[in-house]
This record gives structure tokens, C-alpha cells and sequence, in this order.
């Protein structure tokens, strides 16, 4: 009978030993969720490059549509092709909770939205704040951001 005690104490100290505290992997915070104004998820896109902005505590990534996704691969110029759509998505930093000196995204600050329609026309949108609403800009700001956001290049991986 002892035995059996000692054998049924050591079976349960493993499995609740064996047990693991379940972490939130995902980061809904960071993610996009549907809006009346923003039609697409650029999240979905591909991913062209991305970038920190240490000094405003932000991070961006740059996605693109299929069209603007494969003339970045075989292209070093900002001469995209009718129907391309760019996607600048730019988070608020907070740290890693699972790597020390990390940062990951919090939550989106802003969407930028750069379409290339016929005849060479690029046009620019912003959307701002929880819902992403689409903002008006000056001019002078539409085209620096617009020229800031052209000039990237596409992430050079192995």
C-alpha cells in the first residue's frame, strides 16, 4: 500500500509538472481590424521592407499588392506599374514580453495607402486612429510622404 502511495504522489507531481502557462502568441493589438474606409487588409500583402523610427518609438513595414509585390523583386526604381498598391503600416513599439531588448508592434498609428492608376497617376491616402479613417493632408506633406515611402527598396534576403 505504501507503494502505491509513493508511485501515486510521483504520477501526479509529473503531470502537473508537465502543465505549461498558456501565453498569447498572437498580437491582436497589432492587427487590423475591418474598416468602412480601408477596404483591404494589408496585413495579407507581401511584405516589401520595413523600418524603426527609434527616436518616435515606431515601426513600419511596407506591403504590397501581387502586382507591386513582383515588380519590387525585379526592380530597383519606384516606376511601378498600373494597378500597384503600396501599403505603409506604421505601429506604436512596445517591448517583448518573451525576448528581453525586443520590441514588437502595439497598435497601428497609421495606414498610407499609395495607388498607381492609368495614365501614371499615383494617388496617396492616410488613415488614422482605431477605426483608420481616411485623413486630408496638405499637399506639400502628401508629397513628401509619398516620396518617403517611393524611395524604399525591397528587403534583400538570403
Amino acid at each position: 500500500m505504501k507503494n502505491y502511495s509513493i508511485y501515486l504522489i510521483l504520477a501526479l507531481m509529473l503531470i502537473v509538472s508537465c502543465q505549461q502557462k498558456s501565453q498569447k502568441v498572437l498580437n491582436v493589438e497589432a492587427s487590423i481590424q475591418q474598416s468602412d474606409e480601408l477596404k483591404e487588409n494589408p496585413l495579407l500583402m507581401s511584405p516589401i521592407t520595413s523600418s524603426i523610427q527609434p527616436k518616435e518609438k515606431t515601426m513600419s513595414t511596407l506591403y504590397g499588392n501581387d502586382v507591386a509585390f513582383n515588380y519590387a523583386k525585379t526592380n530597383f526604381n519606384s516606376n511601378y506599374p498600373q494597378n500597384s498598391a503600396l501599403y505603409e503600416v506604421t505601429w506604436v513599439q512596445k517591448p517583448d514580453e518573451l525576448w528581453f531588448g525586443a520590441n514588437i508592434p502595439k497598435e497601428v498609428l497609421s495606414v498610407e495607402k499609395i495607388t498607381f492608376l492609368d495614365k501614371g497617376i499615383i494617388a496617396y491616402e492616410m488613415f488614422q486612429g482605431k477605426t483608420l479613417k481616411k485623413i486630408k493632408m496638405d499637399e506639400l506633406k502628401e508629397n513628401l510622404r509619398r516620396d518617403a515611402i517611393l524611395s524604399q527598396k525591397m528587403a534583400v534576403s538570403p
